[in-house]
């Protein structure tokens, strides 16, 4: 029995093989990228160590980027540049009497790829004397909020400091004024003097007036006239309605002695305040 077999089948036969050929080679390909690109890959992992810890003072690291990805404990895999963007935010907290205040600084920069020399690199970032130092397989790089220059084979960046000047409870009767003072140091690019809420069984009733160089002055109506008219003398002020947080935001303030005066317009009130600045 002979079986016939037209050109047309010959040809269709044909093209099948040359596109699995083809195919094939395309996977090889594939498969030979995909097994270089996994060798590029580096596996990351972060910690840190805390060695000025007491018990009045101690510093916490956190959001620690390195490649636009955030490192933790556990390992990541990446692929690097020549020089690979690192960040890092180190917030301290120091107790004054009962009340704590906190700095926060942020931390930027670069690093050589070539301190990446092994499969897996450990990026340690040790705080002494209240100073953070980054380590990249136990070769330091230093990473500076202030613009400084980087070390061995880093480059510096740049960064805020934002600190807590102020953080205390302040209570008062209806139609009182109770002010308090505090110092604003030099430097300082702006500043927030904000009220809330200690606790929800607290409010917040006080209208926000502040002052550089002397109290604030505030004269408001009282029962059963309801007079003199509302008016005050400030540099800032808030007034919203009861038991909404008041701010007041003061660019660049002046080196010195200011004062805040909290006003209990209709009502008692029992306020928090809290004082930060920026550098």
């Amino acid at each position: 029995m002979k079986i016939k077999i037209s050109k047309k089948t010959i040809c269709i036969i044909s093209l099948i093989s040359f596109f699995s050929f083809s195919s094939c080679d395309a996977l090889d390909e594939l498969d030979d990228s995909v097994d270089e690109a996994v060798d590029e890959m580096l596996g990351i992992s972060a910690l840190s160590e805390d060695l000025s810890k007491t018990s009045s003072n101690y510093n916490v690291i956190s959001d620690i980027v390195i490649n636009n990805k955030l490192i933790g404990s556990s390992e990541t895999k990446m692929t690097l540049p020549s020089n690979v963007p690192a960040s890092y935010t180190k917030k301290r907290y120091t107790l004054s009497g009962s009340v704590w205040s906190s700095t926060t600084a942020t931390y930027s920069g670069t690093i050589p790829r070539s301190m990446f020399n092994k499969a897996s690199n450990t990026v340690k970032i040790s705080v002494l004397n209240n100073t953070s130092t980054v380590y990249v397989n136990n070769a330091s790089v230093s990473l500076s909020s202030t613009g400084g220059t980087g070390g061995t084979g880093g480059t510096g960046g740049t960064g805020t400091t934002e600190s807590t000047l102020v953080e205390k409870d302040v209570e008062g009767k209806g139609y009182e004024l109770k002010t308090f003072s505090f110092t604003v140091p030099s430097g300082v690019k702006s500043m927030v003097v904000k009220t809330t809420e200690p606790t929800g069984a607290h409010r917040n009733m006080a209208d926000l007036f502040v002052r550089k160089g002397s109290a604030p002055i505030v004269a408001g109506p009282k029962p059963p006239t309801y007079l003199p008219k509302y008016s005050w003398t400030a540099d800032y002020y808030s007034i919203e309605p009861n038991r909404t947080s008041e701010v007041c935001t003061i660019p660049n303030p002046q080196a010195g002695t200011w004062y805040v005066g909290l006003y209990g317009y209709n009502d008692s009130f029992n306020s928090r305040v809290t004082i930060t600045i920026k550098k």
